[in-house]
């Protein structure tokens, strides 16, 4: 015969302390932080290289843009004395196309052409100037491809 073993009792779990919290992916985190900024107008810039593209030419057009290029323009924008930040989000599209959301502090409204010569591009790169109603929206919607492996994001002061 074996002998008896003793059967512990299961201690008790308190239900308010133990919740389950979800953990913060990268972007959440972005958004929290980016979004102290009262940043209050957006535009895009898209390279545009093939102006002369033709459907029956077989050339691949590469629209990169670079990280160093980017910080070049977002630098040139924030030595306007009017603008006080900015925050730049390069997105991918394919593997050779991509585009720059960027976003600026700024207490007037500052046209395509201002943008233009501040940034020292060509006018047809800049997409509308749009202002920004929800700040928290519209981090979120820059950092949604954060986790792609060709994104890249930079604040500007």
């Amino acid at each position: 015969m074996r002998p008896m073993t003793r059967i512990e009792k299961k201690p008790k779990i308190n239900l308010n302390k133990a919740i389950w919290q979800p953990k913060e992916d990268k972007q959440s985190k972005l958004v929290k932080e980016y979004s102290k900024f009262d940043f209050n107008y957006q535009s895009v810039i898209r390279m545009n290289n093939n102006s002369k593209y033709q459907e029956y030419h077989t050339k691949v057009y590469n629209n990169k843009i670079g990280s160093n290029y980017v910080d070049i323009l977002m630098d040139r924008l924030v030595k306007r004395k009017s603008v006080t930040g900015a925050i730049a989000f390069l997105e991918q599209d394919d593997f050779h196309n991509n585009h720059l959301h960027f976003a600026w502090y700024c207490p007037q409204e500052l046209t395509r052409e201002q943008l233009a010569s501040t940034m020292r591009t060509n006018i047809k790169f800049i997409r509308n100037v749009k202002q920004i109603d929800g700040v928290e929206d519209a981090i979120r919607y820059f950092t949604k491809r954060t986790e792609a492996s060709n994104s890249f994001q930079n604040i500007y002061a």
